[in-house]
């Protein structure tokens, strides 16, 4: 039987640190480990491929879209104004990308979004709905899972921690709009507790909060800790030694650093986001401001019960989000859309 061959197109892994890289290399992780029988892909490759696949919103992606003759699919994983408290550009530049986004994904035969929320939105742009798939983030199981009790003690120990230590961990790029100065005043305000930062400054001084943060990040108080840019596997490391995830965010497409902490079984504790209670259900703690968080983590510090409560609501969210039924998912969108037929125009320039 001949195989789907889809050819993804994506530059994520060109910049370290964020969740368009993390989602991209998860779904090509997936498909080796699933779908060698059924699907052929390539990354990046020329026009003669059942599906376009467009994951990164760059021209050389789009116009590889445009003039081939396979279907075009492309993975939403923000809106167009997403840049918005992330960045500080020019308002010029924030409206061309914000254009272009809107455009890649107008011209795209179909979309598919990490968050079910999006569907309505982009539909309010004018794109079909009928169109648009919902199919979530995932996480590999062979990446983030629980360490045994010895790999945590030692670990802990190579970071500088005690058995005994209460660790609050939060995963995430440095900038204004992932709650980064929420969560230093909450640490500075909890000195017997320690808290953990991973991620960076993903585009440098554009980050939005980059000064302030950055004067933080030289001399942060002595329970705050910030690790940097990591790798995966140290990410699954990090979790582990750590008693609570802890995400204020003001804004997430899905929230994928979260599910990969319920993957290592850690009470999640989020900003109150709608999108949390689709893709989450009921199986985190949430709250909106500095003193809610704070009763939050000191209730789990401090009340075994309800510690043990929210380990099983993590496992809960674990057993949601089953590997291969997502493979299955991406597999039946592959193979439905592949039978489509789009007329493309390619003599007009005025077009594309």
């Amino acid at each position: 039987m001949k195989k789907l061959t889809v050819n993804m197109l994506s530059i994520a892994n060109t910049v370290k640190g964020q969740g368009v890289e993390t989602a991209y290399n998860e779904l090509t992780n997936l498909l080796d480990k699933y779908g060698k029988d059924d699907i052929k892909y390539v990354v990046n490759k020329g026009l003669g491929y059942d599906v376009m696949h467009m994951h990164t919103v760059n021209p050389a992606s789009y116009f590889k879209q445009r003039f081939s003759k396979g279907v075009s699919l492309t993975y939403v994983h923000f809106l167009p104004n997403s840049l918005v408290g992330s960045l500080k550009l020019p308002k010029f530049y924030m409206n061309v990308y914000a254009w272009w986004t809107k455009r890649c994904y107008l011209k795209s035969d179909y979309l598919v979004v990490v968050n079910p929320l999006y569907i309505d939105e982009i539909a309010k742009m004018g794109y079909p709905k009928e169109r648009i798939f919902f199919i979530p983030n995932f996480v590999s199981s062979s990446r983030f899972y629980v360490m045994s009790n010895e790999e945590k003690d030692r670990d802990r120990k190579r970071y500088g921690f005690k058995k005994s230590d209460f660790i609050v961990i939060s995963v995430g790029q440095l900038h204004k709009g992932k709650g980064i100065f929420e969560f230093i005043d909450i640490a500075e305000k909890n000195p017997d507790i320690e808290f953990l930062w991973v991620g960076g400054f993903t585009f440098g001084k554009w980050m939005e909060g980059y000064d302030d943060i950055k004067r933080i990040y030289d001399n942060p108080p002595r329970n705050l800790h910030f690790v940097g840019v990591v790798d995966r596997e140290e990410v699954n490391v990090l979790c582990n030694i750590s008693d609570v995830f802890f995400f204020p965010s003001f804004y997430e497409s899905f929230g994928l650093v979260a599910l990969e902490a319920a993957f290592t079984l850690k009470p999640l504790v989020l900003r109150d986001l709608d999108v949390y209670k689709t893709v989450y259900k009921n199986n985190y703690l949430s709250g909106n401001t500095n003193e809610e968080f704070i009763k939050i983590i000191r209730d789990l510090k401090d009340n075994k019960k309800l510690y043990d409560e929210y380990v099983k609501k993590s496992n809960n969210i674990r057993n949601m989000y089953d590997e291969y039924g997502i493979y299955k998912k991406w597999l039946g969108l592959y193979k439905t859309i592949s039978k489509k037929e789009y007329q493309k125009w390619y003599f007009f320039l005025l077009l594309w």
